[in-house]
């Protein structure tokens, strides 16, 4: 399936591993993907996520040090007479001492706490200075989201069959300078040599000075194009994969924004076409049915031979 901005999109990390002089590729899945690239990790996920994420960090600190802290017990001040402190009172004492707080009820008393103090105090300040970094670099990013539409189609425009897919501005928000980028990547076989070649397909239109709803994106599929005469069989066996890469600048915040997505052989719909999404609700009123987005109808018999591998379009 085409992959998309919506809870859509996979990430995949690769560990290059050198075996009789050959460089394996292996994806990394799992645990060992997070703790490779913590920060990406960490700005990637949800912001419940995020702050469950710093609770625990926060919650397993104070337990290690009070585990330390344990070990001498009659080493922190400020119990009642006759009364030994707990764990649970040398928990409370790593929580005042993390944060800095200092209520002046416990205190150390002996070399071995002093020592365990001052190294929390320094594990405070780090801790504080990254979540604030964390949690400042998560607020500044932009927050645009773009919609691809599930499939792409090859349907006729101005009497040339057309690739066809759909971008709308999720938030709506004015996206300045936006430029979108296609190309195929595709199986060949050259020499006895197998490759992965990547070619861009030209668009009738690659910039938008604008972008504030929704986004047609086109590519004419003439004589010279790399989906010329290619049918979903062919498409299908070379594994081919039209990318797609968006950029442009978030005019409130002034960030650049960048979105991607893909489409394989079996999110391309041929002798089908995109659901007309304007509606007229009065003589000076037009509305976009975003519910049509996806939705895509047959083409009409005469239509159908237009496609790649179906007739010779002229250019």
């Amino acid at each position: 399936m085409a992959q998309q901005v919506e809870g859509r999109q996979r990430i995949r990390s690769v560990r290059l591993r050198q075996r009789g002089g050959v460089l394996h590729a292996e994806e990394l899945q799992g645990w060992r993907r997070h703790w490779r690239e913590p920060y990406r990790f960490m700005l990637a996920i949800p912001w419940p996520g995020f702050l469950l994420s710093i609770a625990a960090s926060y919650l397993l600190l104070n337990l290690a040090f009070t585990l330390l802290y344990a070990l001498d017990l009659d080493g922190i001040g400020g119990a009642p007479a006759g009364q030994r402190l707990s764990v649970l009172d040398a928990f409370f004492f790593s929580v005042q001492t993390l944060g800095s707080i200092g209520y002046g009820v416990l205190h150390p008393s002996s070399l071995w706490v002093n020592l365990v103090v001052t190294v929390e105090a320094l594990f405070g300040l780090l801790f504080i200075a990254v979540t604030t970094g964390l949690a400042f670099a998560r607020f500044s990013r932009s927050r645009a989201r773009l919609r691809f539409s599930r499939v792409a189609t090859i349907e006729p425009w101005q009497g040339h069959p057309t690739l066809t897919f759909r971008v709308a501005n999720v938030r709506q928000n004015s996206l300045v300078d936006g430029r979108i980028r296609a190309s195929l990547a595709m199986n060949e076989e050259s020499d006895g040599r197998r490759m992965r070649r990547i070619v861009p397909l030209p668009l009738v239109r690659d910039q938008s000075i604008s972008f504030q709803l929704m986004w047609t994106v086109m590519h004419r599929v003439g004589h010279q194009s790399p989906l010329f005469g290619l049918d979903r069989e062919e498409l299908e066996r070379r594994q081919a994969e039209i990318l797609v890469a968006f950029q442009g600048l978030d005019e409130i915040l002034l960030a650049p924004v960048h979105f991607r997505c893909s489409y394989g052989a079996a999110d391309l719909r041929l002798g089908e076409q995109f659901r007309d999404m304007v509606r007229m609700d009065g003589p000076n009123s037009v509305c976009l049915d975003f519910s049509c987005f996806d939705e895509t109808d047959p083409q009409h018999p005469a239509l159908v031979a237009e496609t790649p591998g179906h007739g010779e379009p002229a250019d």
